[in-house]
């Protein structure tokens, strides 16, 4: 049984499917490739800043410490250096003027829980963008591994119509 179709129809078709297959490879593959490294490199960041924020979060836990210490290594009566009670609380802008005193650490205390709250959301924030971003990359990976097996499946269809040529030659 012989196939009516004239062998350059054949040959064509199979130039055309690996014409396609690099095509889709740098085209398609590529910038889903691209994308890939968008996400990763976004990933890294956010991770990043994560690891700073979770930094500052444990700075602000050291500093209430420090501050218990020295409300309660203070002399009664005696005041700390303006400079060093500025410096302590530098991190609060508003409370650059409050008194460092027992009768304070209250509304200190809070200041601090507050900051550290605002810290916490963020690292929480970072955290989900993290998850919908992994879930997309994990998209994009599957996308390329998809469109990379069509056009492997093209380059092998299209080299067995190219070689289908050479078999169609009859013997002299």
């Amino acid at each position: 049984m012989q196939i009516g179709l004239p062998t350059w129809v054949i040959v064509a078709t199979g130039l055309l499917m690996n014409v396609i297959a690099a095509l889709m490879t740098n085209f398609v593959i590529d910038g889903l490739g691209e994308k890939a490294a968008v996400v990763e490199e976004t990933q890294s960041s956010n991770n990043q800043l994560i690891q700073l924020t979770w930094q500052q979060v444990d700075a602000l836990e050291r500093r209430r410490e420090t501050l218990l210490i020295i409300l309660t290594t203070q002399q009664e009566g005696r005041e700390l250096p303006k400079m060093l009670v500025s410096q302590l609380l530098s991190s609060f802008s508003d409370m650059t003027e409050t008194a460092l005193n027992m009768g304070n650490i209250n509304k200190i205390m809070l200041g601090i829980d507050q900051q550290q709250d605002l810290l916490r959301n963020k690292i929480d924030t970072l955290y989900l963008d993290n998850l919908q971003l992994t879930d997309s990359y994990r998209e994009i990976v599957s996308s390329i591994s998809n469109y990379r097996n069509l056009a492997l499946f093209l380059q092998i269809l299209g080299l067995a119509l190219i070689m289908a040529r050479d078999l169609s030659r009859k013997p002299n």
